[in-house]
């Protein structure tokens, strides 16, 4: 029995979930922002940038797993490119000193 995509060391494996669970959980975070909004008038954060950059720490627990409970290190490397990648990006899309 071949064992589920999730439980395979690849390095593919590792930059899918590193770029779907930010963007899942970027989704909840502008859900959860807007429903505060609706309700109580207020926001998460004074900028609505800052949770993109609070979404990539979506990628910490399991990069935690892949790499010390599993030692997939295909895996871990591949989240942990995804993390380094995002939290880049963020900088450079909205600026350092800002």
């Amino acid at each position: 029995m071949k064992p589920g995509i999730l439980k395979r060391d690849g390095f593919f494996v590792g930059v899918l979930m590193g770029i779907l669970l930010p963007a899942l959980f970027l989704a909840f975070l502008f859900g959860l922002n807007w429903l505060m909004e609706m309700m109580f008038d207020m926001h998460l954060t004074r900028k609505i940038h800052f949770l993109y950059l609070l979404s990539i720490a979506a990628n910490l627990l399991p990069l935690r797993y892949y790499l010390a409970k599993l030692n997939y290190e295909k895996t871990g490397m591949g989240l942990l490119l995804m993390t380094i990648a995002g939290v880049v990006g963020y900088f450079y899309a909205f600026g350092i000193g800002e």
